[in-house]
């Protein structure tokens, strides 16, 4: 990827993006802004425990921030270049706070449901002008790749911390921690994040069939590599707790997980795309899938627990390094942008369909068959990713 692919557009904004601390607030808007999906195993497990919902109101719960998000990102490809973004993140991140604020003590379906949707909707907004910033950078791989390391932390910490909260608070436990990250982010957002996009306004409307098969394979990759996580990432807790470990113990597991996977995203960081965008997607897809594979015979293990945190650690490292990947392959298709509010799209409307139709494939007390559904669906995302490099590769040796 060359220079003027990397920060896109006017050079003077682009190096004022460049800052470090405005790099750091746009990573933390896009860490805050994921929150729902980085504590998702810990948040369905807190819903199941402690409200009284039925499987189709927990899967829709568990989706209602994602849905929103996914619905909010997609708004920004009609104002993502038109407005001050500065401004935009922080009246977003304040209605963000405002729904946790609201949501907490709700224990009815219809009122929660709602908060969580508009919670989502902020958090997608916020999210579409952090990301697109971030790929406004000039260093677009690294840069991705600290997001992933920012999510990363926000997530070991969290799934580490919550499982130890008393039962009665866990839920509301959920809505503090989002809380206390949202009040820091809202801090270093007002000072450091900057106040318009990098690249040009541009005032045509946006379509994902304006940029050919390369982009719908790269949106249909994203979108089938999150409904991956959704199902299986949101259910993860529940998979662990029937091979026979205690809530405790699948925090700790999960947390370390996390914290192991920091070693994915600063490899990223490290590796950009000096081998690549190929390689980094064969390797991560065959190992992911044989993860999902030993996940199906968690239960076969004498020592249930060592299996699940290396089975866990792997598929999260790899979980880790392959987003940034993605990110690149997905904005490389970009020419404008302006299309890469739809990685967010495609992101959060797989997500939410996942814990909702994870939900429907519980078979009694297992979950195998989601971590089977898990295989095809991940199969077809890095098919559908390498579909994506393959045909820009022809598309581009055809105009030399």
């Amino acid at each position: 990827m060359g220079k003027g692919k990397e920060h896109m557009g006017n050079t003077t904004r682009a190096r004022a993006i460049d800052g470090h601390v405005t790099i750091l607030a746009m990573v933390l808007v896009t860490t805050v802004t994921e929150a729902m999906l980085l504590l998702l195993p810990i948040y369905i497990g807190a819903i199941v425990d402690f409200l009284p919902l039925d499987a189709g109101q927990v899967g829709l719960l568990g989706s209602a921030d994602l849905v929103g998000v996914a619905l909010g990102a997609t708004s920004g490809l009609f104002w993502l270049r038109k407005v001050d973004w500065r401004k935009t993140v922080l009246a977003a991140l304040l209605v963000f706070s405002i729904a946790n604020l609201c949501s907490l003590g709700v224990t009815a379906f219809m009122p929660l449901g709602s908060l969580r949707l508009l919670a989502g909707l902020a958090a997608g907004a916020a999210y579409a002008v952090a990301l697109a910033g971030l790929c406004d950078t000039s260093h677009q791989a690294r840069n991705t790749a600290l997001m992933v390391c920012g999510q990363v932390i926000f997530g070991a910490v969290g799934i580490y911390l919550l499982p130890l909260v008393p039962d009665a608070l866990r839920l509301d436990g959920v809505y503090y921690y989002m809380l206390a990250w949202t009040a820091i982010t809202l801090a270093v957002v007002w000072f450091a994040f900057p106040d318009n996009p990098a690249s040009e306004t541009v005032s045509e409307p946006v379509s994902l069939s304006g940029y050919g098969l390369p982009g719908l394979l790269a949106f249909g990759g994203t979108g089938f590599y999150f409904l991956t996580v959704g199902a299986v990432w949101g259910y993860l807790e529940r998979i662990a707790l029937e091979a026979g470990m205690t809530l405790a113990e699948v925090g700790a597991t999960l947390s370390l997980g996390y914290i192991i996977s920091l070693a994915g995203s600063f490899g990223a960081a490290w590796m950009g795309t000096r081998y690549g965008r190929a390689w980094p997607m064969i390797v991560t897809g065959a190992v992911q899938l044989f993860m999902l594979f030993l996940f199906t015979r968690l239960d076969h293990y004498d020592d249930a627990l060592g299996a699940f945190l290396v089975i866990n650690a792997i598929f999260q490292f790899f979980w880790s390094f392959i987003i940034a990947y993605q990110v690149v392959i997905f904005n490389d298709t970009d020419h404008d942008g302006r299309f890469i509010p739809l990685y967010g799209t495609a992101m959060h409307i797989a997500l939410a369909i996942g814990p909702f139709a994870g939900a429907f494939m519980i078979d009694g007390d297992s979950y195998r068959p989601i971590l089977w559904f898990g295989m095809v669906t991940l199969s077809a995302c890095y098919l559908m990713f390498l579909g994506s490099i393959w045909r820009r590769k022809r598309a581009v040796e055809g105009s030399l």
